[in-house]
This record gives C-alpha cells, structure tokens and sequence, in this order.
C-alpha cells in the first residue's frame, strides 16, 4: 500500500513538473517575441522625430530671423513670409502632435508653448496683411521674433532632455525583458532535468513495484488459502476461478469440482438464481450494482447436500485494467455460515419477546388494576361521607373516621403505582410555565408546620434564586417532589431539625434544593437502594413507616424526567440529606398561578341549595347570582349532554346546548361564552376540527375550550391539547371537577366585544395534564352512579333514559353478533355507549365498549367480554326500572 501510495505521489509530481515545464515554455515564448517586438520598436524610435522636429523648428526661427532682416522691398516680402509658413508649420506640429506632449506638458515648459503660440498668432497679422504694413512693420517682426528665439530655444534643450529620459527608460525595460526571459529559460532547464530524473526514479520504483506486487500475489494466494471464510473468485460469465479451503469444507465441494463450474448451479438456491442471473446480467450491460460493493449481507446459499441455510456475504468487483488498458471484471465474495448465529439471536428474540411481554403484562395489570380499584374506592369514601352527615354517635363517627383515612391511604397507594406507571411509559403531560418558586417552597413549608410541632420538630427554610424568585419548568412536578421528600424528613424525626435550603448555582440555570433533618439517618449499605422501587428498609425507617415503597422511586423518576438529579447522604442516629438539582432558568416574566382560586361565595352558597331542592337553587341562582356564567357544552350523548346541563344549572350557571361539533362552532358564533366544555368523538365535526374552526374565526377569543372525553391515553391528551384546547377532563365527570374548572378557567361574566383582538402574548395556564392531582378530600367527592344520575335529571326522566340505553344496548349486542366486520357506524355507537356507560358508573361495561370501538376484525373476543358486562350491568339497570 505504501509502494503504491508513493507511485501515486511520484506520478503526480511528474505531472505537475510537466505542467509547469509547458508553462515555462509559453511564458519564454511570450517572452522572445516581446524582445523582437523592443528590438523592432528600438529601430524606429519616435524620440529621433521628436529631437529633429525640435531642431528643425529652430532653425527655421532663424532663418525667418535673417529673412526679415535682409527684406528692404517689396519683392523681398515674399520669402519673409515663405519662410514664416515653414516655421508656423514647425510650431504647429510641435503643439498638436502626441509625441511631443511628454515636452509640453512638462513642469519647466509648461508656459513656452502659450509664449510661443501668442507670438506666432500675433505676426500673422503683419504677415497676412498688405505689403505695405509688413514691411512697415518688419522691425517689430524681427523684435517679436527674438523674443521667440529664446523659448524656442529652451523647447529644444527640453526634447533633448525627454529624448535622453526616454532612451534610458527604454534600456531598462529592455534589460528588464532580457533579465525574466532568462530567469525563464533557466527555470525551464532546471524543470526539464527534474523532469528527466524523476522519470528516471519512476522507472527504477516501477521495477520495485513489479517485484513486490509479485509478492503481494502470493501472500495474498497464501491468506486466501488459510481464510476461515469462503472465498470465491467469480470471472464475469459465472465462473468459478478461486475456491479456498473454507469453501470447501462449507460447501461440501472440492476445489477441482468447483473450478471453472458455474457458481449459480453449485451455490445459488432454487429460489434466488433467477434474481441472480437477472443482478448479473444488468451489471454486464449497465454498470448498476445491486448486491455488489454493498458491504456485508445477508442471503441463503446451498451446500452439495441441498441444505440451503444463511450466510453473511460481501462482493466486490475487481478490475485488473488500469489506465485505460482492457482486462477482466471478476467478482470476490466473501461468505460466512451463520446457522448457529442466526439460532442464538432466534433464541434471544425469543427470550426478549418473553421478558417484554411479561413487563408489558405487569405495567397493564398495574394500570388496569390502579383504574378498577379506584371505582369502588371511589364509591366507598363517598358513601363514607354521606354517612358522615347522618347524625352518628361519637363511637361510630370514630369508626368512619377510621374507614376515611384508610381509604384515603389506599387511594394515595393506587395513585402512586397510576403515577409510576406512567413514569415509566415516559409521560410527562405537564407543560414547562413560570412560577415563584419561593412561594411554592414557603407553601410547601407552612403545609407541614402543624405535623412539625406535633413531633416536636423545628421545621425552617432559606431561599437564595437571586434577582427574581420566577423560574421556568414544571411547578407541579416540582411540588410533588419536595413534598414527598420533606414529608419524610417531618416523618422520621422526632424532636429535633429539618431545614430546606433553596439557591441558584452561579449563573447558571440550575437550582439546587437541600432538605436536611436530623432524624434517624439511613445505613450506608441501602443509600443505593432508597430509589428503587417497591423498596422498604429493614431499617429504622420502614419499622415507623407504612407504603408501597414507591414514593423516592417515583420521585426520582419525577426529577429525571425534569433534567435534573437527586442524591442523599446519610448516617445512622446524625440525619440525612438529600439534594436535588434541577434546571430552572430564571425568568423575569411574572409568574402564571399553580393552585386554583378559591369558588366565588355565591357559587359556594348555590351548591348548599342544591342538595335540597336542584331546581328551585338552579332557578335562583340563574336569577339573582351575578356571578353566574354563560357556559357552551358540546356533547353528542343526549344523556352526558343532559347530565353535565343539569351539574353545570346547580353550580348556578348558564348552559347551552350543541349536539355535535357543527351546532358548536354555530353557537360559538352566534353567542359569547364564558367557557366551553367540548367532547372529543362526534359525528360529523368532532371536538378537535370544532376547536379548530372555533380559533380560527375568532369566535371565542380569550375564552378556554375545555376537553370532555372518555380517552385516556397520554398521545390522545397531548393531540387534544395541540388542537388549542386548554385542558382535559376524562369521562366520568363530577360536579366537583367541574366547578375545579370553572374557578380556573373561565372568563369573568363580562360582555365580550365581537371583534377580533390582538393577539398578546400568551399566558401559561394549567391543564389536567398538568398536574397529577391528590385525592380529593371525601366530602368533595361524588358518586357517579344510578342514584347519582336519578338525583341529577329526575325519576321519570332518569328512567326514561335508562330504558333508551338499554335498548341500544342490547341492539348494539344484536348488531355485532350479526356483523362479519365492525363497520365505522357500529364503532361510533360503541364509542357512544362507552361515554354513558362511564355516566352511569359502569367502568368495566365501558372499557369493554371502547375496547370494541378499537378491536380489529369482528372483535369476537372483546364481544364475549361485552357481553358478560352488559349482563352484570343489566341487571342493575332492570331494577333501577322496575323500582
């Protein structure tokens, strides 16, 4: 390679000696004919003309001199003036010609010349006029005339000069020509000895290349030889002209049996030779390669048994002919038996396939189970508070008491593994804001003052962000992380210190909180693993603790998925730290809010109305609540559109209806609206394509569309939030979360210009992916079941209902059994059903429907588990009719 590599500079050299040798020869060409032309040039020297006019010039100035002295008649007038042409011709010559402006135009004789043309001009006068002025006036002529003697004079010694520069200027030049022809007729001799010696040293390294390319051919014969790949060399035709050792034992072929046989019929499976002498036949007539010089692949080859098995193969084409000399394309391959390779990555994918579906089996019954637990856990905690209200004995209220807070434990339990479920599918739903990240510090801080005192611990805290307290990221995340950590810290000290630390490292973006007790420490061995999960210390810790053992694991995740990291250091009996380093760029924007407003205290007093009579409180509060809103409310579910009515008309405001996605954006239109509540599956315009013609026309401009929907799926939540909708809200809907969204979301109860504004900048505004929200206390929750629903629209118009779904039910159920393939209306209805299944508290009937509005072909498997629902859902529904 190294031999080669110098062949490859030697010849370059060579070439560019023999560029430089042409253009020396050019230049010393340009330059010979450029002495001829001097030399030429030199021979009729326009500096001769100009010292002969100049003399000239004098000389007649002297002679018109002696003319006008000897003119004493008439007669002698005539050579007067004969002579003064003459001289008058010289002058003019001298002024007007080129050749003698290097003497004009000199700095010494720049005032001869308008001397000298004055005079000439004023003896015209004497000499064009009649004899008788003339040779009156021939003293003043010959006066005037010696005046002119001098400059003509001094005319002449300055041609001589110019003559003398000139001449000296062109003998420079001259040798200046003869000096760069030489240097390149030198250089053009030193170049053609180069040139002589380097093809003197090419033909002696061209003799040195030969021998060790013959080297080269047997070494290369030897590897060949040796090679654990098969090796084969293919000429053009298909025929085999090298087959080593490896190949032979691969193949199963001898090397004389596969020389000069045609590869294609010893090694070429049935299957892949057409494709095989179509590849080489389109490489013969067109150069195009398909497998050749692709690197390594992989194919099937056959052995001389039959066996066709894999092998990884790389092909090159070698061409021998160089330089435009003809030679041979053959073709070398390179091939490898990868039977057992190919085995063991089956066995791994296998074994992969397995582990990942064991993983995905856990994460599903984890997120499954954590949803189903919450609907009775639900139902439990709101039965515990209506119980609560029902004038109980001190004794009893103890023991529901004891139900509420082990529910709420339980609850908190379900949200953690809801919480690392979605950690570990990677869903973050919360969009980065600003926020004042010492106020949520400090009210992080006060919300653990009172469990502080009660273990007699000295809760305090110190912050240090440097010019503004606003920074931007994740308030919420940030929230559930310090709390968990100072939580624990109250938690496991008793009588002593925890102190939370805040500031900014430097200039820097990131922000480093410490929160330090002196509790009872961790041992050094389970500092790695307080992080993982559903781990609980055999320490100290554990022993006065209950959970899951997925708080720190959560939280690290939490912090991880923020950018940012978390460490502890700890010793047994002295405390612990833990430091947590996030990147939290400050911002000198004002801080958008992270916790909802308090409810106006007419909506509050609404909502004590309406527990006793829900009409009459509606109708009042419609009436005489100044605060009441004009709310739109887009659903396509006659009964999820009544049932969010008749909640919204308790809550004291104004509702107005739209059964699909067209109606809304005509009543977005038509009617300013303080908030709208827009369902997702319609018919026709659904909520996104409503949403978006909502924005686009302006109707609706500073008012939020908030998202009512029975996905649940993150990608779903994050679709519906790019498609300008504020917030989400998932299907079931309690009137508590409705008036949550209210409170944050709706614009004040002013009459709102028609017009187009301006569009500001924008604000920052939490959503329901967002925040992870804690349990809500027990007396905040609601039921949302038959009962719930009866409450809510009526006996005779919840009965009503309750008959008309039970009828799309079972002709749903008819439908599908009938149907080879779900069609798109029969989805829809499923989709529909699913959303008042979820109305009516039916959380297994409703996934069952959705998982039928999502299944491929007849969905017979998720039928028969929609049928086994429907007949555990029915017969609730049947004695809820016949009640």
């Amino acid at each position: 390679m190294k031999l080669r590599s110098n062949s490859f500079f030697s010849r370059g050299v060579l070439i560019a000696i023999a560029v430089v040798v042409a253009l020396l020869a050019v230049q010393s060409v340009r330059l010979g004919r450029e002495v001829l032309f001097r030399l030429d040039g030199l021979s009729t020297a326009a500096t001769d003309s100009l010292q002969w006019t100049l003399s000239q010039a004098e000389i007649e100035h002297l002679k018109l001199e002696n003319a006008v002295l000897a003119a004493e008649t008439v007669e002698d007038l005539a050579q007067v003036r004969r002579k003064f042409d003459i001289l008058f011709s010289r002058i003019m010559t001298i002024r007007e010609s080129r050749t003698f402006a290097p003497v004009r135009n000199a700095p010494d004789n720049a005032g001869i010349m308008p001397r000298v043309q004055q005079r000439i001009d004023y003896l015209i006068t004497y000499i064009d006029g009649p004899d008788e002025a003339l040779l009156f006036g021939l003293p003043r002529v010959s006066e005037i005339l010696e005046e002119n003697r001098t400059d003509l004079r001094n005319l002449a010694l300055a041609g001589l000069t110019e003559h003398a520069r000139a001449s000296e200027e062109k003998r420079l030049n001259f040798f200046d020509l003869l000096s760069r022809l030489a240097i390149v007729v030198l250089a053009l001799l030193v170049a053609l000895t180069m040139t002589t010696l380097m093809m003197g040293r090419l033909y002696q390294r061209g003799k040195r290349l030969a021998e060790r390319t013959r080297e080269a051919v047997a070494r290369m014969r030897a590897m060949v030889t040796s090679s654990l790949d098969a090796i084969l060399v293919v000429d053009s035709d298909g025929k085999i002209q090298e087959f080593n050792g490896a190949a032979e034992a691969i193949f199963g072929y001898s090397r004389a049996e596969a020389t000069g046989a045609n590869m294609a019929d010893l090694i070429v499976p049935d299957h892949l030779r057409e494709a095989h002498a179509e590849g080489m036949e389109r490489f013969r007539t067109s150069g195009q390669e398909t497998v050749i010089g692709k690197g390594r692949i992989q194919l099937e080859a056959k052995r001389k048994s039959g066996e066709v098995f894999p092998v990884e193969l790389s092909i090159t084409a070698s061409k021998p002919a160089e330089d435009g000399e003809e030679g041979e394309t053959v073709f070398v391959s390179y091939l490898r038996d990868i039977s057992d390779r190919i085995a063991a990555e089956r066995e791994l994918r296998n074994a992969r396939d397995k582990a990942l579906a064991g993983e995905r089996a856990k994460a599903e019954l984890l997120t499954v189970m954590s949803h189903e637990m919450r609907t009775p856990l639900t139902g439990v905690l709101g039965a515990v508070d209506l119980l609560s209200d029902s004038g109980l004995s001190a004794e009893q209220s103890g023991y529901v008491t004891m139900i509420r807070q082990s529910g709420d434990r339980l609850m908190g339990h379900v949200n953690d593994v809801l919480q690392l479920s979605n950690l570990e599918s990677s869903v973050d739903n919360e969009n980065r804001r600003i926020f004042d990240l010492a106020k949520l510090v400090g009210e992080l801080v006060k919300s653990q003052q009172p469990a502080a005192r009660q273990a007699g611990n000295e809760l305090s805290w110190s912050c240090n962000l440097g010019p503004t307290n606003n920074v931007l990221g994740r308030p919420l995340a940030v929230q559930r992380v310090l709390q968990k950590i100072l939580q624990n810290a109250v938690d496991f000290t008793r009588d002593g210190a925890v102190a939370v630390e805040v500031q900014r490292l430097g200039s820097s973006d990131r922000v480093e909180i410490s929160i330090a007790d002196t509790g009872k420490g961790i041992a050094e061995d389970d500092l790695d693993r307080i992080f993982e999960d559903f781990i609980r210390l055999d320490a100290s810790y554990s022993r006065s603790s209950e959970g899951t053992g997925l708080g720190l694991a959560i939280t690290r995740r939490t912090v991880e998925a923020m950018g940012g990291d978390i460490s502890c250091e700890s010793e047994l009996g002295e405390g612990s730290l833990f430091t947590i380093s996030l990147p939290l760029p400050a911002s000198g924007q004002s801080a958008s809010n992270t916790t909802a407003p308090a409810a106006p205290a007419a909506a509050a007093d609404t909502h004590d109305a309406v527990q006793k009579e829900p009409q009459a409180a509606a109708s009042v509060a419609e009436q005489q609540d100044p605060q009441a809103l004009d709310i739109l409310v887009v659903e396509d579910n006659e009964i999820n559109r009544i049932l969010v009515e008749k909640m919204l008309r308790n809550l004291g405001h104004r509702v107005t209806l739209a059964p699909g996605g067209a109606e809304g954006v005509a009543a977005a239109r038509a009617k300013d609206f303080n908030l709208i509540f827009m369902d997702i599956s319609m018919p026709g315009v659904d909520g996104i394509e409503a949403t978006r013609q909502i924005r686009s026309g302006c109707l609706a401009d500073g008012v939020d569309i908030v998202a009512l929907t029975a996905h649940v799926a993150p990608q779903d939540h994050a679709r519906i939030l790019a498609a300008g909708m504020a917030e989400v809200v998932t299907k079931p809907v309690h009137k508590s979360t409705l008036a949550d969204v209210i409170d944050r979301r709706a614009t004040l109860p002013l009459v709102r210009s028609r017009r187009p504004v301006a569009k500001s900048m924008p604000t920052t505004k939490l959503t329901a992916a967002d925040q992870t929200p804690e349990p809500a206390p027990a007396a905040a929750r609601e039921l949302s079941d038959i009962e719930q629903f009866f409450d809510a629209l009526g006996r005779d118009r919840g009965v009503e209902f309750l008959a008309e779904y039970k009828g799309d039910m079972e002709q749903l159920l008819a439908d599908l059994h009938s149907c080879e393939d779900l069609s798109d209306p029969l989805r829809a209805e499923a989709h529909r059903l699913a959303g008042s299944a979820a109305v009516l508290g039916f959380g297994a009937l409703r996934h069952a429907l959705l998982d039928i509005e999502n299944a491929d072909g007849n969905g017979g498997t998720d039928l028969m588990r929609l049928q086994a629902e429907w007949d555990e859902a029915q017969g609730e529904i049947t004695s809820h009719l016949a009640a």
